[in-house]
């Protein structure tokens, strides 16, 4: 399934990884019948969670601006091809990325809305504190 604006950006030269796209109703393809697809698709697989995908791209077809300029990108039935195949960049599909501290990129000490400059402001002056009380405990 593709949203109006996944196949608009393939018509302006995008890079995709379709290599055909074809017009279709949303009642067709929810049977997920390979055999009521045209020939360059016979050999394709469904993909995971493809009603949910398929019911999202079709709501976007919905709108007024595909519905008046985009439709003629891909009437029912009709295979259309050529765009610019890609493979190199890869988009992975349900990735989950954990978030580490590590991560945070730190902001200026002017606008520090984490408290860093007081939690420094204390470590130096424990830090003080242990050193003038090894001097006097010599």
């Amino acid at each position: 399934p593709i949203p109006a604006s996944g196949l608009e950006c393939m018509y302006n030269g995008g890079a995709t990884s379709y290599k055909h796209v074809v017009g279709s109703t949303l009642g067709v393809v929810l049977k997920e019948d390979v055999n009521l697809l045209p020939e360059e698709f016979r050999t394709g697989v469904f993909a995971e969670k493809f009603e949910r995908r398929a019911k999202a791209a079709s709501r976007t077809w919905k709108r007024e601006y595909p519905q008046g300029n985009l439709m003629h990108l891909a009437p029912i039935g009709v295979v259309k091809g050529g765009f610019n195949f890609s493979l190199q960049d890869k988009r992975i599909l349900g990735v989950v990325h954990e978030v580490k501290d590590e991560d945070n990129i730190k902001q200026d000490l002017s606008i520090d809305v984490y408290g860093r400059k007081k939690q420094e402001r204390e470590a130096e002056k424990k830090d003080d504190e242990s050193l003038i009380s090894a001097l006097y405990n010599v």
